[in-house]
């Protein structure tokens, strides 16, 4: 079997075309080059250089062993500073899933930052519901996912990320659309558009919960997901809606936001990742997001 330092020597011979200054270079005597060049050709079994008294030419076998050689050294002495990038979470692949409404706050900052610091990790993007997302990360389809929730979900680890006000999304024809705050209780003979009550994002319970607080039950009109559909259905007079402050982006001709008056729940986005072990990008995303994860 071929070694790297027989490789080493062959290619500095190739080189020199000098066994003296060759065996200069490499630190050793010169008969010991010459016998560690004719072990080299009885294990290739072919000769690699044609001697003279004065120096050494490369024949063609030897140029094709020599251009192997080169790279096979190079990737040998990069092999140990990739290795270390990768530990480092600096390189590989990382599958990053997360709800949509997550695309209204600080994701995209985070994703841009997270590019730039490591140009080399392949970032696979995955937006889907936050149910999904579960099931995705229970069944090892996701390293790490972003999600809205009022905590982990049950057999998963995470951390808290983010978490902004609640707002309420308005028709531009309602009749509190020109005041500058509204109080929850004042939206309570209102109709409201609601996300289904179980489909993994706690905002139904959270709006319920802030309704009940004011005092009220929310007349629901209509249960429906994403938040883009939700925001949609409120432009066109379907009713009111309580959503997460970062929403005011998605900018309908219909709908006006208005902060809530003595509301204090927030909407938090959790990330969630497998008990196990994290592959190194998967952390590296945490360390960025300011999350700390034990290796």
């Amino acid at each position: 079997m071929l070694e790297l330092r027989d490789l080493k020597r062959f290619a500095t011979l190739a080189e020199e075309r000098h066994f003296g200054r060759a065996a200069v270079r490499l630190g050793m005597g010169q008969p010991q080059l010459s016998r560690a060049l004719q072990r080299l050709e009885r294990l290739v079994g072919t000769r690699l250089l044609e001697r003279t008294s004065r120096e050494v030419a490369v024949t063609e076998a030897g140029q094709s062993l020599l251009a192997d050689a080169l790279r096979m050294l190079m990737i040998a002495e990069a092999a140990p500073a990739a290795a270390r990038r990768a530990a480092r979470g600096e390189a590989g692949r990382l599958i990053l899933g997360f709800s949509g409404s997550c695309a209204y706050a600080f994701l995209p900052v985070a994703v841009e930052g997270f590019r730039r610091a490591y140009p080399d990790v392949e970032l696979a993007l995955q937006e889907m519901a936050a149910d999904r997302l579960v099931e995705e990360l229970r069944e090892a389809r996701l390293d790490i996912a972003l999600m809205r929730r009022l905590g982990v979900p049950q057999g998963l680890a995470g951390a808290l990320v983010f978490e902004e006000p609640m707002v309420a999304a308005l028709p531009k024809a309602h009749r509190l659309a020109s005041r500058a705050r509204i109080k929850p209780a004042e939206l309570a003979d209102s109709p409201f558009v609601i996300f289904p009550r179980h489909n993994g994002t706690d905002f139904h319970r959270q709006v319920s919960q802030i309704c009940a607080e004011a005092g009220f039950a929310p007349q629901v009109a209509q249960e429906v997901s994403p938040m883009h559909a939700l925001i949609g259905l409120v432009g066109a007079g379907v009713g009111v809606a309580i959503v997460p402050e970062s929403v005011r982006k998605l900018r309908f001709s219909g709908v006006v936001y208005r902060p809530l008056e003595g509301v204090g729940a927030q909407s938090q986005v959790w990330a969630a990742w497998r008990g196990e072990r994290l592959p190194a990008p998967a952390r590296a995303f945490a360390a960025h997001l300011g999350i700390e994860i034990e290796t």
